[in-house]
């Protein structure tokens, strides 16, 4: 009788090896990883196999989980969820195959099984892209030859093929950068100690339930009913039955509180606090391991659970209360939780559980903490970067001896370099470059520049006043002729404001004079958005006029966040890193 599931965890180069045959199904999406993710999966495999090399201990390292559609004793595998991971997996040993020139046939055999020619038989590629994608997967990534080939090539490329290339390259330039021990300790801890979860079933219908099981957070368990089970089973064991419902009943009280899903991330953020560094292995185990009062259950509750969900119930709320300074100490939570990454939040709930008592401390660091947020955020650093930042400035929190001063906090503090990149990038492009940060750039802008205690609303959308295609004969081409200037403001926050849901970008293209008609006609339509009114009060849209606005507008980012730096010395100097182990260098 067939099985219905099948799960099981597989080395990568068993993975690789011929067992399966993957297949993308057309109905997937093209291939959507970036750079950042490819960087992200490069420098996890690097930073994994260098712990390994120190500790000299032999421990699997989890890559995630694949589901699949597959027959048993079959070995073709249609990807239900994993196509990325498998597909820059591959893309990785095809990179490792051009630098490793004598391992390059028994590498091969990771990609395809070779056919012979005579008895025809064609190869068999380990995995098969989405049919639109396949025969230039298989010729670029796949074939010998053909990775160099594309990392070279000049052709434009768009969708999945031009990320192919950019994975490709980026891989490529890592590797290539490593030493040959490296290289080869490299490729010897990605087949022999980095391993996938396969999922897999026969039926499709049972694969996508699967998929939306493990992709949802409504699930039946989660690690927060695990590490319950564990640690309320540990205080039955050592304090009793009545003991361990009292606990139950609080465990239930908190979660409750807080949601379920506010509560799951509260444990992340404590094995963030704890561990200090990204999150490798699943968050049990690593919770177990780093959290130190896991071991004294009753502890864990009362001094770690209980006072760090207080505190991320008003973290993640804006709704501080105190006598004093509440306002602006929520006004920069509101702030940070805009944000679209949460790595902030551990070093946050460590100092207000610390100086929960002292609101003028709080009201001066998470003003700090926003800045350094968005620095982050608008210099686009790295994701392993940023949490290794957060480390640092969790520890800097950490010891008995601090108390509370910020200039002790170095990790708050930008250096005058940094402070000119900030700077550079929010005078910048800031709709293109920027997509995560602009909507939230734009509106603390407009946030700072209307009178104080005026309820800020939140934006539907963003418009160019000048519009991204100027149609021929409209004003616009009469006062930016120039094309490259035109296309130079048009992205800049000189040139952007908010729209609300009264009003939409049907008028995106008209000449300026009617435009602001649309924006503005009726009475008692205004925009509720200062930014927005501005464009009333003018009469033409020029670059003259765009010079003076970005100016001041920059300048209104500037000053919140205190970025004036003495002016550019001649003598050019190496750009500052910002690492965390060198953010002051």
């Amino acid at each position: 009788m067939a099985k219905t599931l099948e799960a099981h965890d597989k080395l990568i180069r068993e993975i690789f090896e011929g067992s399966y045959q993957f297949e993308i199904p057309d109905y997937q999406r093209p291939y959507a990883w970036t750079t950042e993710q490819a960087t992200e999966l490069f420098d996890d495999l690097y930073s994994a196999m260098q712990d390994a090399r120190v500790s000299g201990a032999s421990s699997q390292y989890f890559l995630g989980s694949i589901v699949l559609i597959k027959a048993d004793r079959d070995p073709k595998s249609f990807v239900v969820d994993g196509q990325q991971r498998l597909s820059t997996l591959t893309i990785l040993l095809a990179v490792l195959r051009v630098l490793m020139p004598n391992s390059a046939s028994f590498l091969t055999k990771y990609l395809y099984k070779e056919g012979n020619p005579e008895w025809g038989e064609l190869n068999e590629y380990r995995l098969k892209a989405r049919e639109e994608d396949a025969d230039f997967f298989r010729t670029y990534i796949q074939e010998q030859g053909g990775l160099e080939r594309l990392v070279s090539s000049t052709d434009k490329l768009k969708d999945s093929r031009l990320r192919y290339r950019e994975n490709a390259t980026l891989l490529f330039e890592k590797a290539k950068a490593l030493s040959p021990a490296d290289l080869n300790a490299l490729w010897k801890f990605l087949a022999n100690d980095c391993s996938l979860v396969v999922i897999s079933t026969p039926d499709l219908e049972a694969a996508y339930r699967i998929f939306s099981v493990l992709n949802n957070r409504g699930l039946d368990l989660a690690p927060i009913d695990i590490i319950k089970a564990q640690v309320l089973g540990l205080i039955r064991t050592t304090a009793g039955d009545v003991k361990s419902r009292a606990y139950a009943k609080e465990w239930s009280r908190i979660e409750s509180s807080l949601g379920r899903d506010a509560f799951g991330d509260l444990f992340g953020h404590i094995r963030s606090i704890y561990a200090k560094k990204k999150q490798k292995y699943i968050l049990v185990k690593e919770f177990q391991e780093h959290v130190t009062e896991y071991k004294t259950p009753i502890d864990l509750v009362d001094k770690v659970i209980k006072p760090y969900a207080e505190v991320w119930d008003f973290v993640r709320d804006a709704d501080f209360e105190a006598t004093e300074h509440a306002e602006t100490i929520n006004e920069h939570l509101s702030w940070l939780n805009r944000v679209d990454f949460k790595d902030w939040v551990p070093p946050a709930l460590v100092y207000f559980k610390r100086f929960r008592q002292q609101p003028k401390r709080l009201a001066e660091f998470f003003q700090s903490l926003e800045r350094l947020t968005y620095f982050l955020l608008v210099t686009k650093v790295g994701i392993n970067e940023r949490i290794e930042t957060y480390a640092a400035l969790t520890k800097e929190i950490e010891p008995e001896t601090f108390k509370g001063d910020l200039a002790a906090l170095t990790t708050l503090t930008l250096t005058d370099a940094q402070k000119r990149k900030f700077v550079a990038a929010l005078d910048g492009d800031v709709y293109d470059d920027l997509p995560k940060a602009r909507m939230a750039l734009v509106l603390r802008l407009e946030s700072l520049v209307r009178a104080p205690g005026v309820q800020l609303q939140n934006a539907v959308s963003l418009e160019h006043v000048l519009p991204q295609t100027p149609p021929d004969g409209s004003d616009w081409l009469q006062w930016f002729p120039d094309q490259n200037e035109r296309e130079a403001w048009t992205h800049r926050l000189a040139n952007l404001v908010p729209l609300d849901r009264n009003k939409n970008s049907s008028a995106s293209n008209y000449d300026f004079a009617k435009k602001k008609n649309v924006y503005f006609k009726g009475k008692g339509t205004a925009s509720p958005f200062v930014l927005t009114q501005e464009v009333r009060s003018e009469d033409k849209w020029t670059p003259a006029m765009l010079i003076d606005r970005q100016e001041r507008l920059v300048g209104v980012l500037k000053k919140h966040w205190a970025l004036d730096v003495p002016p550019t010395e001649s003598v050019s100097k190496a750009p500052e890193t910002t690492t965390a182990t060198q953010w002051k260098n």
